[in-house]
């Protein structure tokens, strides 16, 4: 049998789906809406609270996708089991990933539209070995909104940012070459790295950024060609370089004529983000032929890493290169998978409450790192979290994997001082996010206060 059940949306904010979608997770957490339990019927629901159809679809949608429910095709849609699948789901603030808003939504919004283009379909699915120009243009648009100056022609896209890191690697260096990035930084440049058989030498990180006498030692110690960088992000460490710092860095690749590789990928909350080095070389007056920066960005982290989104902007002097080292890997970027991501990031709903979300679970964490008088750095979907001795990063680690919780240790980046790093996007609601952060904070307190001895 079906519920009477209708909620209150009044207590919520966002879209009137997402209200929805999360006023029935509540309801289901607080057992108001019990396993097996048929939710509503679609229009009877809209008519009981005055909405749409379809905002009532999408709100099941959403929940559906959550793992709060199930639809049966002809029957409706009924609460999930606690013995499913889900109750032993491993929450996971290892990996960096966007909380899941209204993806769903603005995804399938592009998928049907674009299933209906039958024309235009016929269009993808033909080889194309450039990209389309009017991709490029949406791109060009989308960045130019966000402050990024460029020309469409730049942008050249990859299958998310990893392969762009590899496709620069692989088109501007040699087995041999010496590659300078940060220490303690991304292990995807190392991997790369590896398989092209390119030497890595570390740049020392402060709080300002890199160690700038330390980085141009290593300039003419080595003569690289590429140093790698995340100046508005740092990964792990949430580090953000201020303006003096993008500034002598670009000084000193042009002094010694290297190209910097700006890693954008990690998300920044918009009050954190700066505009890139590459915006400070393409608005210097001084740049008569601006091209040492190469700047990496994707939609994984602002959006969904499903996707596999990535996008260069790279300056003529090195685009054949680079997408030679494109096409060697996979003769071509999918056209589909850019219209795609070409529809979402044109949806006036594409950030949806993601910023919101982001702010209010990254305030929660900064007051849990207080209370535990821990040092601490945040920024978008990371928290860089150093542990007191005698408690080590592996305890806090180990002793939350067994509690399916999943954290970064510090030295899966090569830094053993300690630290640990937590991010912030994986639960499925706010309500679980604030149980399992309760739990984090309780064993890392609850480890703190254990006297370990070797025996």
């Amino acid at each position: 049998m079906g519920t009477i059940w209708t909620p209150k949306l009044n207590s919520y904010s966002g879209a009137k789906y997402l209200r929805l979608a999360q006023a029935a997770a509540d309801a289901i957490n607080q057992r108001e809406l019990l396993a097996n339990t048929k939710l509503p019927p679609q229009r009877r629901l809209a008519d009981a609270l005055g909405v749409t159809v379809g905002t009532v679809t999408r709100a099941y949608a959403v929940l559906e996708q959550r793992g709060y429910v199930y639809a049966k095709v002809g029957a409706g849609t009924f609460v999930r089991a606690e013995e499913s699948e889900f109750k032993n789901k491993q929450i996971n603030f290892a990996t960096c990933q966007p909380p899941l808003t209204n993806q769903i939504s603005v995804l399938s919004d592009a998928m049907s539209q674009l299933a209906k283009s039958p024309q235009r379909l016929t269009q993808l699915m033909a080889y194309h070995g450039e990209p389309l120009k009017e991709h490029q243009l949406i791109f060009s648009q989308w960045l130019h909104k966000r402050g990024i100056t460029q020309q469409p022609e730049q942008i050249v896209f990859t299958h998310g940012a990893q392969q762009g890191i590899f496709a620069v690697l692989n088109g501007l260096m040699q087995a041999g070459d010496t590659l300078l990035c940060e220490g303690n930084c991304y292990p995807g440049i190392h991997t790369a790295a590896v398989q092209l058989g390119i030497n890595i030498e570390p740049i020392t990180l402060s709080d300002e950024g890199l160690d700038l006498s330390e980085l141009e030692q290593k300039i003419i110690a080595h003569q690289p060609k590429v140093l790698y960088i995340t100046p508005n992000n740092q990964n792990p460490t949430c580090i953000q370089y201020n303006l003096s710092q993008r500034q002598a860095i670009l000084a000193l690749t042009k002094k010694y004529n290297l190209v910097i590789l700006e890693d954008d990928v990690n998300y920044c909350l918009s009050s954190e983000w700066h505009s890139p080095i590459w915006s400070i070389e393409q608005g210097s007056e001084q740049s008569e032929d601006p091209g040492h920066v190469i700047y990496l960005s994707s939609l994984s982290k602002v959006f969904c890493g499903g996707l596999r989104q990535g996008f260069l902007l790279v300056p003529n002097l090195y685009a054949l290169k680079i997408k030679q080292a494109i096409h060697s890997q996979c003769w071509m970027i999918s056209p589909l998978n850019t219209e795609l991501a070409c529809r979402v990031i044109q949806n006036p709903e594409f950030m949806g409450q993601r910023e919101q979300v982001i702010a209010q679970r990254q305030q929660l964490c900064i007051e849990m790192g207080q209370r535990l008088g821990l040092k601490q750095r945040w920024r978008g979907l990371n928290g860089w979290l150093q542990l007191a001795l005698p408690l080590k990063a592996h305890h806090v680690v180990t002793a939350l994997a067994q509690k399916n919780i999943l954290v970064r240790n510090g030295d899966d980046f090569n830094n053993h001082q300690n630290f640990i790093r937590l991010s912030i996007g994986d639960a499925a609601d706010d309500k679980i996010f604030v149980q399992q952060l309760a739990i984090i904070e309780a064993c890392i307190k609850s480890l703190s206060q254990t006297a370990y001895s070797v025996v």
